[in-house]
């Protein structure tokens, strides 16, 4: 009975994890079946890696405790890194937060099978050992590859040499991570630095995730605002997709949940939308480039018809519940004189007309 306890413990409590850090996903690009794909590509992971770490040290070229320290989290690393490579070279692939998503899955697929081997193996303290695996070494294998997942995902968003740099790092960090939790570990510390290493781990994932959704509002604002019929009070509603469900809560009370639902899937195409777009530069070749925009041509396509089923009267009350009441007649007037002074004759009258304008808003505020 303990064991089968401890089994439980051992795949659910992972998979938990897994589940809360793909609700960071907040625009939910990622797909679905690529998470099932890494969680298998990491129990293939692992059955490849002990193999070649038990024959390294048959053939006398390193020894067990070299193997455990050091060569271990290497391969591993590298291993469970490959599914990634091939993810974030797809059309489908969006952006940094699925790539850390995916590469935490690998960690995940990978850990869960590693689990198993050694509750069996350990059958006196199975329950033990569950318990101190899914919140310390689990949770350092999916900090691994979800850095490595955000480090390639950058090369596709920039194809620069920095992101080159920055997936080196992101190799680096991981394997010397993986390297430091090992070597602590098999100094004999005790478990609860274990765990606090491991949710640190975590952290460092929370936190790849958060910057990589705000560097994504970024990028993809100016691709939104280009597209036909986004306005601009959908894309700001995508920058505040945090609180989602309570900008559409008027929406909701006046036209259902299920309407709401079907708001909150076009915006998320939207996002996506967005993302693909501003992927078009970055493409590595012709064939990337027409997938990319074969899938722009269906998301539109889908978004068309979401509109259809919203209805027009619903779309209207839609962009005006994401209104922002700040916004007033002087900052469209504003902006407007603005660009139009630039480069243009007479550029100092509308420069001296704004200031006026500006002027008024602050008189009429404070009145």
């Amino acid at each position: 009975m303990m064991v089968t306890i401890a089994l439980g413990i051992a795949y659910t409590v992972p998979l938990i994890f897994l589940f809360i850090v793909r609700k960071f996903d907040l625009f939910h690009t990622g797909k679905f079946y690529f998470i099932v794909v890494t969680l298998l590509w990491g129990a293939i992971a692992y059955l490849i890696a002990a193999r070649i770490n038990p024959a390294l040290i048959d053939a006398g070229w390193v020894s067990r405790d070299q193997v455990i320290r050091f060569v271990a989290p290497i391969l591993e690393e590298l291993l469970k890194a490959l599914i990634l490579i091939y993810l974030v070279q797809r059309a489908d692939f969006n952006y940094v937060v699925d790539g850390a998503i995916y590469g935490f899955g690998a960690g995940i697929g990978f850990a869960m099978f590693e689990n198993h081997e050694y509750v069996l193996g350990h059958i006196n303290v199975a329950f033990a050992i569950a318990i101190a695996r899914v919140f310390s070494t689990n949770l350092v294998h999916a900090t691994g590859s979800g850095v490595i997942g955000t480090a390639l995902a950058t090369r596709r968003a920039d194809p620069t040499w920095k992101s080159w740099v920055l997936i080196l790092l992101g190799y680096a960090f991981s394997m010397a991570f993986h390297i430091g939790f090992n070597n602590m570990v098999s100094a004999g510390v005790f478990l609860v630095f274990a765990i606090v290493f491991g949710f640190i781990g975590l952290g460092l994932i929370w936190y790849a995730i958060k910057r990589g959704l705000n560097l994504q509002k970024i990028m993809f604002v100016q691709s939104l605002t280009d597209i036909n019929r986004t306005t601009k009070n959908e894309v700001k509603a995508l920058t505040s997709i945090e609180k989602i469900d309570e900008l559409l809560r008027p929406f909701e009370s006046q036209f259902g949940r299920k309407k709401k639902e079907l708001v909150k899937d076009m915006l998320s195409k939207q996002a996506e939308l967005g993302i693909k777009t501003s992927l078009l530069d970055s493409a590595s070749n012709e064939n990337q480039k027409r997938d990319i925009e074969k899938i722009i041509s269906d998301l539109q396509s889908d978004i068309g018809l979401i509109r259809g089923q919203i209805g027009s009267y619903c779309m209207m009350f839609v962009r005006m519940v994401y209104m922002d009441p700040e916004v007033k007649v002087f900052d469209s007037l504003t902006a407007r004189i603005a660009e139009s002074s630039t480069g243009q004759k007479g550029g100092g009258l509308w420069d001296r007309t704004s200031d006026k304008i500006k002027t008024a808003k602050s008189e009429e505020e404070q009145s």
